[in-house]
Parts: structure tokens; sequence; C-alpha cells
């Protein structure tokens, strides 16, 4: 955590601060077996996935930028064909004499390999550290603030700069909980996908990743191309686009993706004809002065299925490509050979040879992540149960490909998921309510058009006699889900805290979202329910932290939304892809995380 920074004695009066600032709901809890990180050491590795038979990027080619279309057609003469670039983690041999790195929130050290750091996975590029760091602040704001005497006020220009070197020195460089070049352990564990949200990168699941394969789980994460903060798809060996052009057009390459606004800003531009710059509206944007679009709803709607049919589409081949890793090394470079995977996916045949079972793999991701998580779990061959953190997709969204015919929960329209759900949302998620809420419904009605041609379940609409609920949308997905199905919804989190993992590795004075004393959070006022969210922004909402971390009675100090969302994860995969009985009585039994979680079940 912070021991790379910090003395002994100013890190026990850190842990002080972070004790004495916490929400009383989470001071001296006990922490749950099911929290504890697994037996196992933790390796880890970078892949590429490669698809000879896909474009590079379609979806942007229709919906992206002018600047993003030029280069997407030079990428594209290139012959780049598409790929993803993932994140690998694998259960491996602990040293001997085995002690944790820190408590029993943190892993063994692994027999082999070496220590990796976060910028082992971003390969090292000096160059491309601005662009990575802000793709970090693009997801978490508070990063703009990451250096000494930063203040909200100064979160601009020579700040952002500032800032940028900091995350260079004190977040790419700090250590990492994961060994490269590690040697498996012996077994054969089976295979969790992760989906990140918008703008997100395989490097926001580091804390989770570890977390599962220390738990006996082999766990990969893709950055999307589609709409990934930076994917790192050039430092392939085999890129053919790198090899025709300088590492000044490289980097260049890489900021024009970054720079492209993603969703948002498409969903003014189809349903209100606004061009937004990043995710805010655009300036002076008033909905009652507004007209919407003819057919732009419908066509923002036609937008997400095709965002979700790539998402998929790439989950699957990096689905294919890890179970080849699990294949004999001679069957290994043939399979991979037969997708057009490049020389650094095939330098990781006979890793681990015989130690991945493709044969029931668990799913989960966090906001697009999660609606991606629930769409392949239904359209992907060999997943067996789903994990979303923090949103669920409107009916309107699914590709029809993922869903087949069959009953339906409400009114005659399309069932949910048919596999295991698990839906995990913050009670304070502000952000889905002003997506679902304030733009696709309140921002179309006023502007004179029919919010129902998004949202034509009464229970995905957020009229003020249904708003007590944190998210309609993601509770009726949950509802309309076949199979088992677990609502947790958790006190006092918002959109990201339940899967940030920089509030949970680098709890440093200044990055307390805002540059508050060191385990300090800012009051935020609680977002608006009943006739109040129908009304206009602001209000006199309760005062209220968020969740973060607190004492636990002998664990020392523990970030709780990650120990929640760990527990609840862990027991979902141990039952439905390990097939663990004991994992299921751990779900049907009361939780022990008491006023701090909310849950719903239904259980076959």
């Amino acid at each position: 955590m912070a021991t790379l920074i910090r003395s002994k004695a100013a890190g026990a009066l850190a842990a002080a601060a972070v004790l004495a600032s916490a929400p009383a709901a989470a001071q001296e809890r006990e922490l749950p077996a099911g929290a504890v990180y697994g037996g196992f050491a933790v390796g880890a590795a970078l892949g590429f996935a490669v698809d000879d038979g896909r474009r590079f990027d379609p979806w942007n080619t229709a919906y992206g930028r002018p600047e993003y279309r030029a280069l997407l057609r030079r990428v594209e003469a290139a012959g780049q064909p598409r790929t993803v670039v993932f994140h690998l983690w694998y259960p491996a041999k602990p040293a001997a004499g085995r002690a944790r790195l820190s408590g029993p929130r943190s892993v063994f050290p692994a027999a082999s390999g070496r220590r990796a750091d976060h910028f082992d996975f971003y390969f090292r590029d000096e160059g491309l550290a601005p662009q990575i760091a802000a793709a970090a602040q693009l997801v978490t704001p508070a990063l703009l603030h990451l250096r000494d005497g930063g203040t909200l006020a100064e979160a601009e220009g020579a700040a952002r700069q500032a800032a940028a070197g900091e995350i260079r020195r004190r977040v790419l460089g700090a250590p990492r909980g994961v060994w490269l070049d590690a040697e498996p352990a012996e077994g054969k564990f089976p295979l969790v996908l992760l989906a990140h949200g918008l703008g997100g990168s395989h490097g926001m699941w580091s804390t989770f990743g570890d977390f599962l394969a220390s738990h006996g789980y082999v766990v990969a994460a893709p950055t999307f191309v589609s709409d990934g903060g930076l994917p790192l798809v050039f430092h392939d060996p085999d890129s053919r686009f790198a090899r025709r052009v300088s590492a000044q057009e490289l980097r260049a390459a890489y900021g024009t993706i970054l720079g492209e606004a993603k969703v948002l800003p498409y969903f003014y531009r189809l349903v209100f004809g606004r061009q937004a710059q990043g995710w805010a509206p655009p300036a002076g944007f008033d909905p009652a002065k507004e007209k919407v679009v003819p057919g732009g709803v419908a066509r923002a709607t036609g937008m997400m299925r095709n965002l979700f049919r790539q998402r998929v589409a790439d989950v699957g081949l990096v689905l294919r490509v890890v179970r080849a890793l699990g294949a004999e090394t001679g069957a290994c470079r043939v399979a991979l050979d037969s997708m057009g995977s490049s020389s650094a996916a095939r330098g990781l045949c006979g890793r681990l040879d015989g130690r991945i079972d493709g044969s029931r793999v668990g799913i989960a991701g966090h906001s697009l992540g999660s609606m991606t998580a629930q769409f392949a779990a239904d359209h992907l061959p060999g997943i067996a149960a789903a994990v979303g953190f923090n949103n669920g997709p409107p009916f309107t969204w699914t590709p029809e490909e993922a869903f087949g015919a069959g009953p339906a929960r409400e009114g005659g329209l399309p069932v949910g998921s048919r596999k295991p759900l698990m839906v995990m949302v913050g009670d304070e998620d502000a952000f889905v309510q002003g997506v679902f809420l304030g733009l696709f419904q309140l921002a179309v009605a006023k502007a004179g058009g029919d919010p129902t041609e998004a949202f034509p379940l009464a229970s995905e609409r957020a009229v003020p006699d249904r708003m007590e609920n944190p998210q309609p949308v993601a509770l009726s997905a949950w509802r309309r889900a076949m199979s088992d199905r677990v609502l947790a919804i958790v006190r006092d989190t918002d959109h990201s805290v339940i899967v940030d993992d920089f509030a949970r590795l680098f709890p440093w004075p200044e990055f307390r979202r805002g540059a508050l004393p060191f385990g300090q959070t800012p009051e935020r006022r609680r977002k608006p329910t009943g006739k109040r969210a129908l009304g206009p922004p602001g209000g006199e909402g309760e005062r209220f932290a968020l969740l973060d971390w607190a004492g636990s009675a002998g664990s020392g100090a523990v970030y709780w939304p990650h120990a929640i969302r760990d527990w609840y994860a862990l027991a979902w995969f141990d039952w439905h892809v390990k097939g663990d009985r004991e994992a299921r009585a751990r779900i049907a039994a009361p939780h022990p995380f008491g006023a701090l979680v909310s849950v719903r079940k239904d259980l076959r």
C-alpha cells in the first residue's frame, strides 16, 4: 500500500487517522473468512488476442470523431486486425516459509519470479506515462490532485501536468501483489473474465484479480478498443501498424485513441444533434430549449447494441485465447496461429499447460462491463455465472443474438439473463441515475421526445413512486433474470468505490478524494429520490461520507467496499463455477456485513 513512501511511524499515524474518520457503520467489524486472500501466490502476465477475421474497430468507424476515423483508416490500411490486450493472473507457488505481505487482505509472495509494479502492466513505456496518467485521471478524477499541496481548485493546467508526474512516480511505481514469470501452482483452475466500464482498462482490476487468483482462479481482463481508456494494442510485437510508423507517430495515435470521446457524447449528438466534449453536457445545454432529433433515440439505442456486440465478441476472443493457453504447448501454438494471435500470445504457451479448466467460466464487470458480462454469459459458450457491479442493461440495449426466444417475465418482452446472476450496486450511484434518469428520461421528455422508446418497461422508468430503489434499470435487469439471482445494495457507495483500486491501494493525504487530510472523505449530499429526483439538480439531501477504510477486529484497517465485493463474488463463483455447495450455503445464510449491505435473493 503506502509503505513505498512512508515510514512505519507515519504509516501508523495514517492508519489511526483512517479509523478515526471512518463511517460508524464500518468501524471494528469482524473481517469474514471469505474476504481473506487465499493460499496461493499470484503470477501475472500481459497478452494479446488477435483475430485476423475482424476489422480493427468497426464500432468507432461508425460513431467516432473525424480524427479518430482518419486514424482507423491508417490502421486498417496497414493491415492491423482486431487486437485486444489483456491482463492475466494465475495461481502460483508460494515461497517457502510463506508470510503474507501485509495482513489477511494481501497475498503470499511467490516462490519464483519478480515482483511487479504497476508500470509493468503498461509495458514500461516511459513515453506513454503522460497518456497513462490522463487515462487514470479520466476514470478517477481524484488523481488530478495527486501532488503536494494540490487542491480541488487547482485541477487544471499545471496541476494536471504535475499530477501526471506524481502518478508516474507514486502510482505506476508502486509494487503489486503479483510476480512476473512465477511458476504456476499445481492443479487445474477455473477461469474468470473481467470486463471494465466506460474509459476503464485491465489495470482497474488489480486487487480483484489478485484476490480471485489467490483463491485458485485463472483471471483474464481485456481493455476494449471501442471504449477503453488506453488500449495498448500497438505494443503487440507483431503490430503491423506499429511497424509502419515512428515512435512519435505511435504516441500520437495513442493520444487520438485516448482523446476519442466515448458513448455519452454520442448520445447528445444522436439524440439532440449537439456535440459534447468529454462526459459533460454540451455548453449551454438546456433540455427545455432543445429538440430531439427524429429517430435519435432509436439510433442511440442501436448504437448501444452495436457496442455490446463488439464488446462480447472481444470477450469471446480473449476466452478462446486463454483456453488455448491451457493446452499442451504445441496445441496451444496451433490454436493461436489459427486465430492470427501474435508472437507475444504464443510466448505464453506452455506456462499454464494443463492448468486451465475452461469448461465452466465466470464473468464479472463494472458499469458498461456489468452489462457486457450479462450479455456474454448468455451468448458465449461455457460461461456458467455472471457478477455485475453498479449497472444492469435496459432490455432495449440487448443484442438480439445474446438472448434467444423463451418465456417472458414482463409484458411478453424478452427475458433477462438465463445464467445465475449476482448484481451489486451502490445506494448512492448518482452517475447511473444521471445517465438513465437525467439524460434518457428527463432530458428527452423536456426536449419533446418519448423516453419509452428507450425504456418501454415500467420497471426501468424512474417515475416518482419507484425512485426509492437505487437503480431502477439494474433492478429491472435483476428481476428479469431467469436463474439463481442475488441483488446486493451496498450502503454509502457510489458508482466507483466498489471497484476503485486507486482508493484501495493508495490512501495518501492528497489522494483522499480532494486533497483532504489522510483518511477523511468529503461529505456529500445524498442523491435525490421520490419527486425530488424529477426536479432541478441540487437540493438539500442528507450529508454523508462514502464507505471507506475502517477498522476490523484483529485485522487492522480494511477497505470495506472491496472486502464486501470480494466476499460476495468469491462465494458466487465458488458455487456456480467450482460447484462448491458450501459456497451456496454462504450465499443462502445471513451475510456478515450487517447494515452495510441489503440483500435480495432468489435461489433455486
